[in-house]
């Protein structure tokens, strides 16, 4: 499927509000073109990040009051042929986000429903990447089950059957969907507490991107701090989405990688929209001055400016979940705004 992100607007996943239905409609009126369903962690433990797709999930172990979990290995072994048999016939409603872990998502069909925006170019929806997620949980010994062979084949498995059954709900609106991985445990890669090589990292994510492809979806990773971007730039992605506020630098790092990206048909999405207190201090011309500072320095590398405009989304640095209301909704607000701004001074040209 081929797809350009021609500057639009998306977002990464969480909101610092508890109603769902309100959530969805702030989404609705900045983010159009592609909107998202809201993770709400303000309302508990099951939508947080990572717990949020651990429903079901073979051996799980939660202490729902000291708001904890982990897998007991036993009892996953135990039930891993349940899980094959489910997973190998393709029976994705045994995959489901429910209400209890995720009641932003059938807010947003509901909302979709009531008011599909003219606008519509894509649905977005999001899951925990299997790295983050194998680092996350860990087993009754307290180690990561990333590390254990079997768990590990499960997390992929499971978080691909996570992505395809949204892609599966969303179908009915008759836009692509894209499925971000969320890839925050990346920051981490290369340091004594994550003993993995790239190529894990890379299958890993293929295995997910792979059944997201399968499925008719288009793919994303974000990671919200710094990392070693060409291992991401090596995966089979769709959309690679970076902290461009806070690490525009880092990124240029990377440029003979940027390029062969663009050119096989990827996306940058540009976190332009800082997710901390410090973005009621900013402006469009503010954002739009980082934004054209990273260009320049692209294209001074040989990078084509038409790719780079329309092969781009932007978004905010991160989730918006530790954030004030006001602040949330400043934030979206200057994504549409620069998208807008963007697209009208710039794709004319494209």
């Amino acid at each position: 499927m081929t797809f350009k992100g021609q500057c639009l607007g998306a977002g990464i996943g969480s909101l610092p509000l508890v109603d769902p239905e309100e959530a969805f409609a702030l989404i609705l009126e900045h983010l159009p073109e592609i909107p998202f369903w809201p993770q709400l962690p303000k309302r508990g433990f099951h939508e947080q990040m990572v717990p949020q797709y651990t429903e079901r999930f073979p051996g799980l172990v939660e202490d729902p009051v000291k708001e904890r979990l982990h897998i007991d290995a036993e009892q996953a072994l135990s039930q891993l042929a349940e899980f094959y048999e489910k997973e190998m016939a393709g029976e994705v409603d045994a995959f489901a986000l429910s209400p209890d872990y995720a009641i932003g998502f059938d807010a947003m069909i509901r909302g979709l429903r009531r008011h599909r925006p003219a606008a519509l170019v894509c649905t977005k929806g999001q899951v925990t990447g299997p790295v983050t997620f194998g680092f996350s949980v860990k087993d009754d010994q307290g180690a990561a089950i990333f590390y254990d062979p079997n768990l590990r084949d499960v997390v992929g498995k499971w978080i691909a059957l996570k992505a395809w059954y949204q892609i599966e709900r969303l179908r009915e609106f008759n836009v692509p969907t894209i499925i971000f991985l969320d890839e925050p445990y990346m920051a981490a890669f290369g340091t004594t507490g994550m003993n993995i090589g790239r190529d894990d990292v890379v299958q890993a994510i293929n295995l997910v991107t792979a059944r997201i492809r399968e499925a008719g979806g288009l793919s994303g990773v974000h990671c919200c701090g710094n990392t070693d971007w060409s291992i991401l730039f090596e995966t089979d992605v769709d959309i690679v989405n970076f902290d461009a506020f806070d690490f525009m630098d880092r990124m240029l790092l990377y440029p003979e990688q940027v390029r062969a990206f663009l050119h096989r048909g990827g996306n940058i999405a540009w976190g332009l929209v800082p997710t901390a207190s410090a973005v009621l201090e900013q402006s469009v011309e503010m954002l739009e001055k980082r934004f054209h500072d990273g260009l320049e320095s692209f294209m001074r590398c040989g990078i084509e400016r038409e790719r780079l405009l329309s092969q781009c989304l932007v978004t905010p640095a991160c989730g918006l979940g530790s954030l004030s209301a006001k602040e949330a909704r400043c934030a979206l607000s200057l994504v549409q705004q620069l998208s807008r701004h963007l697209r009208s001074k710039h794709l004319q040209h494209v």
